[in-house]
């Protein structure tokens, strides 16, 4: 069995090739920090900054695999070969650096690179369709075609987990209400809001039921953004008042109370029952402020730059993946509201029926797309979380033995490495 990571941009997940979920989740680099040049490592909360030199980002590096090892895994680094599930934007620096401490401090025999569009796709039984890769500094539309990413066509966005968060937490301090159960309401500030409760607010509260509303046929999606007011951490005064009324009119409960303490004393924070249920717009439209594209632009994007030929293929196997993903209904919403627009646009008509998530059972199957209506799709991989379905991908092309990027330690000099990316 060989060792399997998974490197998120915030998130490391490690395991044995042929295991069905992770053995170990963390936070990549969040708990270490060079307090003196390759001196010991302690704690920090921020995580891994790219912009630092080459001995630093080893030091950061070799301390959380050390970590992994000793504490975690309890095995020989020396006795298994690494593979490795890349991201699309994994950062050169980072692989080399990876491959530095791998191959030449921990002395594994041999690093393997999968990209994750790939294999996390391979968990749905489909070599071709669209993988959304939602994790934490941001998004990338991946689109895959005979199990070879065609990165010519990815298309990424600055919208991911971190933005979200900063967005519920702007919501709940233009919105929500502190009710200290000794004292008089007070004003909902960063202080009453900590890391720690934004963080389970967004993992146990947020879901989606957006729906899209707007009587244009052809609007492009910058303009869909600008008109449903959006901004990270702001919503303008009329997006507010349809997202309340669209929740009130679906006989909801208003508001959800949290029980928390704080420096006033121990109180209720009091929660719009629409941020939860909207927050996530933001992801999906984009950021109207600071112009970031939101993920169905990213799609749409992606979509046209394909090749005609196989643009049915890829949007009926659409796969999201990545720490986003977990949130309820986010998958489902998100291929619902692609359907929705390609349906009101002229140009994306045509492929409007042809909209499936890959994960899905009445996704499409590859072989019959062309003849007829959508047939069900049983190797869909289900069962499998979403989140993980990345390093799951990795797990079953080592334990199939489908060959990737290999690096053995005798043959790498410490910077040259081949790069699928480019």
């Amino acid at each position: 069995m060989e060792l399997v990571l998974d490197m998120g941009t915030a998130m490391l997940r490690a395991g044995f090739s042929g295991d069905h979920e992770p053995l170990y989740r963390g936070s990549l680099f969040g708990q270490f920090k060079p307090t003196q040049p390759l001196n010991r490592l302690i704690g920090t909360q921020q995580a891994l900054d790219t912009n630092i030199d080459d001995d630093t980002l080893d030091a950061i590096i070799l301390e959380q695999l050390r970590n992994l090892y000793r504490n975690h895994l309890l095995i020989d680094s020396k006795t298994r070969s690494v593979a490795v599930s890349e991201g699309p934007m994994l950062p050169v620096q980072i692989k080399r650096s990876l491959c530095r401490v791998l191959l030449g401090n921990l002395r594994v025999p041999q690093v393997t690179f999968y990209p994750s569009a790939v294999v996390s796709l391979m968990t749905c039984g489909v070599t071709a369709g669209l993988v959304v890769d939602c994790g934490h500094r941001g998004t990338t539309v991946t689109p895959v075609y005979e199990g070879r990413p065609l990165m010519a066509y990815a298309v990424p966005t600055a919208l991911g987990g971190d933005a979200l968060s900063r967005h519920v937490r702007g919501l709940l301090k233009q919105h929500a209400k502190f009710l200290p159960f000794n004292e008089h309401p007070v004003e909902v500030t960063d202080e009453i809001i900590s890391e720690d409760l934004c963080a389970f607010i967004v993992r146990k509260l947020v879901n989606v039921s957006s729906t899209l509303s707007l009587d244009e046929v052809d609007q492009d999606c910058v303009q869909i953004c600008r008109d449903k007011g959006l901004a990270l951490g702001h919503t303008s005064e009329q997006s507010t008042e349809a997202y309340a009324a669209t929740h009130e009119s679906l006989s909801l409960p208003k508001e959800t109370r949290l029980t928390i303490d704080t420096k006033y004393g121990r109180g209720d924070l009091v929660i719009p029952a629409w941020i939860c249920a909207y927050a996530a717009d933001i992801l999906l439209y984009g950021d109207a402020s600071n112009d970031h594209e939101g993920i169905l632009g990213a799609i749409s994007r992606c979509i046209g730059m394909a090749p005609v030929d196989i643009r049915r293929q890829l949007i009926s196997h659409l796969l999201v993946v990545g720490g986003v993903s977990d949130i309820p209904y986010f998958g489902v919403a998100l291929a619902r509201e692609v359907q929705f627009y390609f349906e009101r646009s002229k140009r994306w008509q045509a492929l409007a029926s042809w909209v499936a998530l890959a994960n899905e059972p009445a996704a499409l199957d590859s072989r019959q797309q062309d003849s007829g209506p959508p047939q069900r799709n049983s190797a869909n991989g289900s069962v499998f979380s979403l989140s993980d379905r990345c390093w799951i991908g990795a797990s079953l092309a080592v334990a199939a033995r489908i060959g990737g990027l290999d690096i053995k330690r005798d043959d790498f000099d410490g910077y040259n490495l081949s790069d699928w990316t480019v």
